[in-house]
């Protein structure tokens, strides 16, 4: 168990044992918290800065069962009013004075029956109470650790309104677990490829961990001025169905042995209506493009870096950060640029591209997509 967890359930009992009533007199009460599920909040667990001290802040949402032990050596008259007690103490909580403890769930679930134990004056009766639980811990440094690098990208995470969903996909773990990465997506070529052009070859190289495409596959010029950058795709199936998003973050780990195209296609509606985001060393260039009704564009506004490459046969960390018309690209934390355009407003799906890149080398898919 992490250490961030372990503080989280420590003090979620000192917040239930805050709210119970005194015990009555000869009935021992004990909490324990039983965590059911933890997930981390924010992007990876990070959900901003502490401004004083100045540093990074961490956190988990955690669903929990808390049981409370009643043993009462005075009969059960004192043990059910015990439960009473308890019940109406946690119960009747109201919802500031929860969520300013960190709880956003806390509901009645389980009353044991009682059992007894001994008789005469070593009788014992106990009795259980279960609570379902849902809170989330973010504990306050007390010293400044430093921050993380380009915290504009989680602060943009504050747009998401509504329920976050996670989407992991770690190749090398896959494989491991006996799963071939490549049952994770369907894998398809761009028309407008030209007939010159072998077929895209996805394949799972465990060697390195990686899903790599090794072909050539192209339509388009290499260079910026034109926005065409038909190549060969991957897209995500979530137990073999599509995956759809509209508002999310990818976040990736890629590699090229080659100089041209590797990147992602997001809002993906059919072959011929998507987003698009590619890198070149070779032409030292970002770009965020589109295709709509089969023709391909530059955005309504930006989307281009033509100042920053990528260096060959390195790893980069990538995230693309998708706000309803407004899309940011960050490369290993530094940002890169933002793209505006309104035309493809719905979901779609999500995936890997390679435009004429015979060594295209992708690791890793983390995907948080949001209910906007």
């Amino acid at each position: 168990m992490d250490e961030i967890t372990e503080q989280a359930l420590t003090n979620m009992v000192g917040v239930l044992e805050s709210f119970l009533p005194p015990a009555l007199p000869d009935v021992d009460q004990s909490v324990i918290l039983i965590p059911e599920k933890v997930k981390p909040t924010g992007l990876g667990g990070y959900v901003g800065v502490n401004e004083d001290p100045e540093s990074s802040l961490f956190g988990r949402y955690i669903h929990a069962i808390s049981e409370i032990t009643l043993v009462s050596t005075v009969g059960v008259n004192d043990l059910q009013r015990a439960v009473s007690n308890i019940t109406h103490g946690l119960l009747a909580q109201g919802r500031q004075t929860l969520r300013s403890n960190g709880i956003f769930k806390l509901d009645l679930g389980a009353l044991s029956a009682v059992a007894h134990a001994g008789s005469g004056n070593n009788a014992i009766d106990n009795r259980s109470i279960r609570f379902n639980l849902e809170f989330e811990f973010i504990p306050e440094p007390v010293e400044s650790e430093g921050n993380i690098d380009q915290l504009e990208i989680s602060m943009e995470l504050a747009f998401a309104r509504g329920k976050a969903e996670f989407l992991d996909l770690d190749f090398s773990i896959l494989h491991a677990a006996g799963e071939d990465p490549l049952n994770s997506f369907d894998f398809l070529d761009d028309p407008d490829i030209v007939a010159s052009s072998p077929r895209g070859n996805w394949i799972f190289n465990d060697g390195i961990g990686a899903l790599v495409q090794n072909r050539n596959v192209r339509g388009g010029p290499a260079i910026l001025t034109n926005a065409k950058k038909a190549g060969a795709q991957a897209l995500v199936l979530d137990d073999g169905e599509s995956y759809l998003a509209r508002n999310l973050l990818i976040h990736t780990k890629i590699e090229s042995g080659a100089v041209n195209g590797i990147g992602l296609v997001f809002r993906w509606r059919d072959e011929n209506n998507f987003y698009f985001y590619l890198m070149s060393a070779q032409h030292n260039y970002h770009l965020i493009g589109k295709k709509m009704a089969g023709g391909y564009a530059f955005l309504e506004d930006g989307g281009i870096n033509d100042e920053l490459g990528y260096t060959r046969n390195q790893a980069m960390d990538v995230k693309l950060l998708i706000e309803d018309e407004t899309f940011k690209v960050y490369l290993n934390d530094s940002f890169v640029m933002v793209g505006v355009d309104r035309e493809i407003n719905q979901a779609g799906r999500v995936g890997f591209l390679s435009h004429r890149n015979n060594a295209a080398r992708f690791y890793n898919l983390h995907v948080v997509r949001f209910d906007t």
